[in-house]
């Protein structure tokens, strides 16, 4: 019903998700098994994200975060850092993607260990390495195997 000058910019990119488009500019990051987790308690209880990270962490997945902090929830994305510090190095490369696809897009690389969570709020993914993530050349790259595992004949 607003007349059109007054309409929010809204741009579309069917069938891609915020994770796609991330891992599309930044290298290969998605080469192995990854998830995709929300940290917004809004719907869902705290234990059951908590659960869910804890199982990522545990299975060495890439780890895909929305929703991870807001004004009024900004202790659940550190909390979730620390779960996943238990099981991964300080060097594991991280993605903060902020408003992906717009004028106003950043993407960084850090390393978990120095995750700066300032720059963090609703319109940032937050793309997490695995054992076998690195960066070369402004890329992170996940290895599309793991070291020494023996690979089935087909």
């Amino acid at each position: 019903e607003m007349p059109e000058r007054d309409r929010p910019n809204l741009q579309f990119h069917p069938g891609l998700t915020a994770v796609q488009i991330a891992a599309a500019k930044v290298g290969a990051p998605l080469m192995l098994d990854f998830c995709t987790i929300s940290l917004s308690d809004k719907l869902t209880p705290w234990t059951t994200i908590e659960s869910r990270l804890k199982s990522a962490a545990e299975g060495d997945f890439v780890v895909a975060l929305y929703n991870p902090q807001s004004e009024g929830r900004r202790w659940q994305l550190k909390r979730a850092v620390e779960i996943l510090e238990g099981y991964r190095s300080g060097s594991t490369p991280v993605v903060i993607a902020r408003q992906l696809g717009r004028e106003e897009e950043e993407i960084h690389f850090q390393k978990l260990e120095n995750l700066n969570l300032r720059e963090v709020d609703m319109l940032t993914l937050i793309l997490i390495g695995n054992s076998t993530s690195y960066l070369q050349d402004g890329k992170m790259v996940t290895l599309r195997g793991y070291p020494n595992a023996e690979s089935e004949k087909l």
